[in-house]
């Protein structure tokens, strides 16, 4: 029987790397029935072929991929034509750029000493020359992470994200439902949205019977959240903020992050801040967020699809170990109730309670 842990041992000594996301060690364990058959697969790769000098036949049904000619290394000096190769054979949502993604992972140039202080301002500057070698661009959230939309539509829609498929949409409610379901909530309890962005978590609180105060770093989300709280009659109100200012001094029975933390740089600041607004045995509520092994503690994640968003838009887009985010969590007040992974490469939810 094959392990998470045989998956990362055998791609730290073949591909001389970690796995790119937790759903590629579930889809390696389903996919061998014993250890030897995985580490045959890893040593028949074309990414421990190409690394070790062998010859790299291109997969089936291909031919679309053959302007890029760097196996499933993606690295400084070819990131633009990852970039360009990408967009060509189509959207990241797609099977054809899914499979041209298979199995690739970033190196980057810039030095990570991973036996900092993960904490310390030196690591966060390493992590954060990591992403400007990544997106070709300083580091600015109030610039970079903003999204520009046709409002009319989303305001009209069945829900805020409209365009995205039925099963992608209930992939999304399920998380944050989760997350209701977990938190122990009461009827009229007042919940902060942080990063709230389309909205569809406040809106599902709501239809909870929770009191909903929504924040984005974006002006048109928060226009967005609020039109259609009007339009629905929902006890939902959003504010432009960020993760270091919340505006206002009212006090949260809870306060949610759903796919958000992990746009923070220094998830424990926020994780302070949100502390200090809440309520005696206030719910701190993490959802769809990433656990992963590929760093120590936490940084840049590297998988094909967070070095596209990085690359192509600016987002800042880390992730952290198991023990990294339990700890942070712990550092800044809170005792963790809940934590399990959830189908997805951003799956994972938490549930703590702030103490003291």
């Amino acid at each position: 029987m094959i392990t998470r842990d045989d998956v990362i041992a055998g791609y730290r000594k073949f591909l001389d790397r970690a796995p790119e996301s937790d759903e590629v060690i579930s889809e390696q364990i389903s996919s061998h029935e014993s250890v030897e058959a995985f580490l045959a697969s890893l040593r028949q790769s074309s990414e421990y072929r190409s690394r070790n000098g062998g010859s790299v036949a291109p997969p089936t049904g291909s031919a679309r991929l053959s302007p890029w000619p760097h196996a499933k290394t993606i690295t400084p000096a070819n990131l633009e034509s990852f970039i360009t190769s990408s967009d060509e054979i189509g959207p990241p949502s797609s099977p054809e750029v899914e499979a041209f993604w298979h199995g690739m992972r970033y190196i980057p140039a810039a030095r990570v000493n991973q036996k900092l202080d993960p904490f310390s301002e030196e690591y966060v500057g390493q992590q954060i020359a990591v992403y400007r070698e990544i997106a070709a661009r300083n580091l600015d959230q109030h610039m970079n992470e903003l999204t520009d939309f046709a409002i009319e539509d989303h305001v009209a829609g069945a829900n805020p994200y409209t365009h995205q498929p039925p099963p992608a949409v209930a992939l999304h409610v399920g998380r944050v439902s989760r997350a209701i379901q977990y938190s122990g909530l009461q009827i009229g309890d007042h919940v902060l949205d942080m990063g709230c962005g389309w909205g569809t978590s406040c809106e599902l609180m709501a239809f909870c019977g929770l009191e909903v105060t929504g924040l984005d770093i974006n002006p048109r989300f928060v226009e967005l959240v609020n039109t259609r709280a009007k339009r629905l009659g929902q006890k939902v109100g959003a504010v432009q903020g960020s993760f270091e200012d919340i505006p206002g001094n009212a006090l949260y029975d809870a306060v949610l992050y759903y796919e958000s933390l992990h746009h923070a740089i220094r998830p424990w600041e926020t994780l302070s801040q949100v502390h200090s607004r809440l309520k005696p045995s206030g719910k701190l509520m993490l959802a769809g967020e990433p656990i992963n092994e590929i760093w120590k503690h936490w940084g840049i994640r590297t998988d094909p699809l967070s070095i596209y968003c990085i690359r192509k838009f600016g987002w800042f887009e880390s992730g952290w170990s198991a023990d990294f985010i339990s700890k942070c969590v712990k550092r800044c007040g809170f005792e963790v109730e809940y934590f399990a992974e959830e189908p997805g490469s951003i799956g994972w939810i938490m549930i703590a309670r702030k103490v003291g």
